[in-house]
């Protein structure tokens, strides 16, 4: 029981390093619901239902409910794999906590989980997760509500400023983590082509890219 506290404080603390980046992220979406002209009660929802910026972006754009619904559905099978692997993780849990974990998935929940996991042999996994998430969920929360209320007074350039902290925030996470010269290169060449894959594959370059990296280094590996 000590551990579990343990280990989601140590889930507290690592998140606190990623805080600027869901709120940095979230402040971005925020501006972008109050320039669309979407009332704030329905940028908060998306926030808190969807927890998902690029499917929130998406679904800013849609034209009707459906069209919403679909948007929101695409961008976001690629968290199924991503919630897979963290079950596994977390060893046995019941259904109401997989669901309930399963919410909170986003890239950055899940690569701090999934590494500290690997470092970590004996990491009480799902207490480290709901660590982070006690921390990310709020910081997206308040970044929504604070880009929608400074929305219309902020300049172009620092909307676009605040989507930098998020593949800055990935290269430093991964940067940590590489060890061996096959790491080095996956990094580099997913640092490479995840833009280009994003680009012809909107909201799916980074899991399209990571697929096909980690395929090659497996291949040269063996």
């Amino acid at each position: 029981m000590h551990a579990g506290r343990d280990h989601w404080r140590d889930g507290v603390r690592a998140a606190i390093g990623a805080a600027p980046t869901f709120f940095s992220v979230f402040l971005s979406f925020g501006i972008a619901a109050q320039v669309s002209g979407a009332p704030l009660w329905a940028a908060l929802a998306l926030t808190l239902v969807v927890f998902a910026s690029p499917a929130q972006f998406a679904m800013l754009d849609a034209a009707n409910a459906l069209q919403m619904i679909v948007a929101g559905v695409v961008v976001n099978l690629r968290f199924f794999m991503m919630s897979l692997s963290l079950s596994h993780l977390f060893g046995r849990r019941s259904r109401r906590e997989l669901l309930v974990s399963a919410h909170f998935v986003a890239a950055t929940s899940y690569l701090l989980t999934f590494f500290a996991a690997r470092k970590r042999p004996g990491l009480a996994t799902h207490a480290y997760y709901r660590g982070v998430v006690a921390v990310a969920f709020p910081a997206s929360v308040v970044g929504t509500l604070l880009g929608f209320a400074v929305g219309a007074t902020l300049p172009p350039l620092v909307g676009f400023g605040a989507t930098l902290f998020l593949p800055i925030y990935f290269a430093l996470l991964l940067a940590n983590d590489l060890r061996g010269r096959y790491e080095v290169g996956a990094a580099l060449a997913g640092f490479i082509a995840t833009p280009m894959a994003e680009y012809v594959l909107p909201g799916w370059g980074m899991f399209v890219a990571a697929l096909g990296v980690g395929a090659l280094v497996t291949a040269v590996e063996r």
